[in-house]
């Protein structure tokens, strides 16, 4: 890995797409673990000690919260390549989430200090984990947006897209799994039955195909986040120009 940074301030000053070398970390500053999980198994709980980050090499990580009432919500869905659990290197001392496999994942343990000290030694790295940062709180400003301005109809299509790594693997349908409709009621703040009304929506329209898994259509972001949606009349009275399996 080496720093980005230019001194034309019309540049591009962080290279983003950058993806996080583990046996380079590994080699230079130990502390990893490299842990095979099976679906169901807990990475982490929520008010537990907070004394490590975990990278998922491979599988998929839902993080919920519970409120001291005992309302859950699910928060985010995360895949190969992402990191969990980062608020420790900030000092917090406890979980603010839990972090559950949706699906059989090797999880790599990185001790925080160990982190730190190559926050602290390696630019690179250091540059890595700052994008890794911005965007991260980039997402969750989009996510509060979305939340406060769009329709529910409009959020669930954007979480699909985001769950599909819309943009990132070309333009053929996505497939998303281990994630049903409570789910994706949860991340979104509203009801199952009306996840429901709008997947049926989508895959009526050939959005999505959807039969246990769902596989994301690109006409998804062009028609329905680019676009005034069609109303549900609309729907009812045109046929689907696509053949869904149900």
């Amino acid at each position: 890995m080496s720093s980005g940074a230019r001194a034309d301030s019309s540049a591009v000053v962080f290279e983003s797409g950058r993806s996080f070398d583990l046996k380079a970390f590994a080699a230079n500053f130990g502390g990893t673990t490299v842990c095979a999980l099976e679906a169901g198994t807990l990475v982490f709980a929520q008010g537990k000690p907070a004394d490590a980050i975990n990278y998922i090499e491979d599988g998929q990580v839902q993080i919920s919260v519970v409120s001291r009432h005992g309302k859950e919500a699910i928060i985010g869905i995360l895949g190969a390549g992402d990191f969990c659990g980062v608020g420790c290197v900030l000092g917090n001392g406890k979980r603010a989430t839990t972090a559950l496999c949706t699906a059989n994942s090797t999880i790599v343990r990185l001790e925080r200090a160990n982190v730190l000290r190559a926050v602290r030694e390696d630019a690179a790295i250091a540059e890595f984990f700052l994008v890794h940062a911005l965007r991260s709180g980039v997402q969750l400003r989009d996510n509060l947006i979305s939340q406060l301005l769009d329709s529910s109809e409009k959020r669930l299509a954007r979480t699909l897209l985001l769950l599909a790594n819309y943009g990132k693997k070309g333009s053929e349908a996505t497939v998303i799994r281990n994630v049903d409709q409570e789910a994706l009621a949860q991340m979104i703040g509203t009801t199952r039955s009306r996840v429901n009304y709008f997947m049926n929506k989508f895959r009526k329209l050939g959005y999505i195909e959807y039969n246990g898994s769902i596989a994301v259509r690109p006409a998804l972001a062009e028609e329905v986040l680019h676009r005034e949606p069609p109303s549900a009349d609309a729907v009812q009275a045109s046929p689907a120009t696509l053949r869904v399996s149900c």
